[in-house]
């Protein structure tokens, strides 16, 4: 089983705009995960300060960027020009670090759309840790990084990947193992039963195959406010399932891992 457990949560409003049901599911995480990193927008840094703050008391807070909160028509930060990466990651940043009292030092970018030029900014930036590499999203970074599961350094960055791997073929999973490749630890996989294998089944194989093990959800998966498969209370209870399989893990916030 992995040794360290990374959860993190992209902490943002609704994919229609709304905050119904994110602070309920933020309470909810802050009870069951002992220690995490919560990557925050601009706007939730205006709008729900008090939660944010919150939230800093027991998890690290890191800086999310959708280039939609600052009225742009996509999401897709790697490409905006090199300029206003800078400009929307510092303004970002800035609001977070108003309301928590420190300088944020990991990152995130919305849909995982960081290219070379955003680690060259982070960098510049003074950030520590970029975690937004992702093995399903590989349009912007070279297939070299977007392959790889666990931690490595990256221009003066650590790079924190979310977890992928494939499954036992032997195991209960054995049809998702041959179906779903590669698996990897977000709150999608932990929501879909597929081939006689649980969301559940499918992240405790998952994580006894890792040295790290780094897992991310959104607020809305666990509420009920967009209707998808498996979430509110069903997700909920599954992720407590999730957590309590951790048993030899550590669990600590992404930023930690600068100084393990």
């Amino acid at each position: 089983m992995a040794d360290s457990a990374l959860f993190s949560v992209d902490l943002e409003p609704n994919k229609d705009g709304t905050m119904d049901g994110v602070r309920d599911a933020m309470e909810w995480f802050d009870r069951v995960v002992p220690r995490g990193t919560v990557f925050t927008t601009y706007r939730i840094a205006a709008e729900a300060p008090d939660l944010l703050a919150t939230l800093s008391e027991s998890h690290e807070i890191g800086v999310h960027v959708h280039p939609r909160e600052f009225g742009h028509d996509s999401d897709q930060l790697a490409e905006l020009p090199r300029d206003r990466q800078w400009e929307l990651v510092k303004r970002t940043r800035e609001e977070i670090t108003d309301v928590i009292g420190n300088e944020p030092i990991s990152f995130r970018a919305g849909r995982h759309s960081a290219s070379l030029e955003t680690v060259d900014v982070l960098q510049e930036l003074g950030f520590a840790v970029d975690a937004s590499i992702n093995v399903r999203y590989d349009g912007y970074l070279p297939a070299t990084l977007t392959k790889r599961s666990e931690p490595f350094e990256l221009n003066g960055l650590l790079e924190v990947p979310v977890t992928h791997g494939t499954l036992p073929i032997f195991s209960t999973c054995g049809l998702r193992a041959l179906a779903e490749r590669p698996v990897t630890a977000t709150a999608a996989t932990l929501r879909a039963d597929r081939w006689k294998c649980s969301g559940t089944s499918a992240l405790t194989e998952l994580a006894a195959n890792a040295e790290v093990f780094s897992f991310y959800m959104h607020p809305y998966d666990a509420t009920n406010h967009h209707g998808l498969e498996n979430t509110g209370m069903e997700y909920r209870e599954r992720l407590e399932v999730l957590l309590n399989q951790l048993t030899d893990a550590v669990f600590v916030a992404i930023g930690d891992l600068v100084e393990i």
